[in-house]
């Protein structure tokens, strides 16, 4: 699920410079939402090797949870997917490796991002990539589009997946509402937020070492979403009645500790304020609160991963 850290391709600093509003170590900075230059360039580029494959873990996860909803196959001869805030097409490539899914006549899936880096690389992977052909039954498209103001029709789709998208959106109520407009009557949607992220605590023992007496980071734009029942609470105001919301855990696993130091540095060094100097040893930093272990470190075999927590909400039309 992870690829060994390319350094030389991927360097640790990236263009996004301090201070940067989705990280805050200021308690009276309080953003509402993920601006979309977070998903662009490097990060759009290597985002699965980041998250550790806990994202494709969370996608399976939710087309389980919505399996059981989704009309009959002698009844649907294509079912209408959207994957909405796709990303990098995980949730997509884990719907066409599923065998309730692919047991539909045919399948179309319409994977839609606000980022225009995900979108371009998005189109490269569906026309190099054999699984996004699935014996000829399966159509993949994938467009730049605002989860907030989706272009499809209403009553499009038999499902949709937000995963770890809703609360990037500036409006996630608005994003709710397009998900439920564009559903079909009987349709189902599913969507995932972090209530806890494993590096988070890792980066605080971190500051401990480099930053000691500092503010410690807060994430200041999930802090809402971390509350049970917001998830729930949001598709509801977007106008689904049954709604039911459940907790998620997961892992992410690198190959080892440099490499899990190496992206977590990579992707916090993005994101904080600090200065240069702080910055180049961070990924040190990392190392050493990895070896210590505890917590929110797991271990398997030489794999080392952090403990991940997420909300999945299903609502029914």
């Amino acid at each position: 699920m992870s690829q060994p850290h390319p350094r030389s391709e991927h360097p640790p600093n990236t263009p996004f410079e301090s201070p940067n509003p989705l990280i805050s170590h200021d308690n009276h900075q309080d953003p509402s939402h993920f601006p979309s230059i977070a998903f662009a360039g490097d990060m759009a580029k290597t985002y699965n090797q980041r998250t550790g494959g806990c994202n494709i873990t969370l996608a399976n996860h939710l087309i389980n949870l919505i399996a059981p909803s989704l009309p009959p196959p002698s009844t649907t001869p294509t079912l209408r997917i959207l994957d909405n805030a796709c990303g990098p097409l995980v949730l997509t490539t884990q719907c066409l490796l599923n065998p309730h899914l692919t047991s539909y006549p045919s399948l179309h899936i319409s994977a839609v991002d606000l980022s225009p880096d995900f979108i371009a690389a998005n189109l490269t992977t569906i026309a190099n990539s054999p699984t996004f052909h699935a014996g000829g039954r399966a159509n993949v498209d994938t467009a730049i589009m605002d989860g907030t103001s989706l272009s499809f029709p209403a009553s499009t789709f038999d499902l949709s997946f937000t995963s770890l998208g809703i609360f990037a959106f500036p409006d996630p109520v608005a994003g709710a509402r397009e998900l439920y407009r564009t559903l079909k009557p009987g349709g189902v949607t599913a969507a995932t937020t972090w209530k806890s992220v494993g590096w988070l605590p890792l980066l605080h023992e971190v500051e401990e070492l480099l930053r000691p007496g500092q503010a410690k980071t807060r994430i200041a734009f999930l802090e809402p979403w971390c509350v049970p029942g917001k998830l729930a609470g949001t598709l509801r105001e977007g106008g689904f009645d049954r709604v039911e919301e459940r907790e998620v855990e997961g892992v992410a696993w690198w190959e080892g500790v440099e490499e899990a130091a190496f992206w977590m540095a990579a992707t916090v060094r993005m994101l904080v304020g600090w200065g240069e100097e702080e910055k180049g040893g961070m990924e040190g930093g990392f190392r050493v609160v990895l070896e210590r272990g505890g917590g929110v470190v797991r271990r398997e075999g030489g794999r080392v991963g952090i403990a991940m927590v997420a909300f999945a909400g299903v609502g029914w039309k």
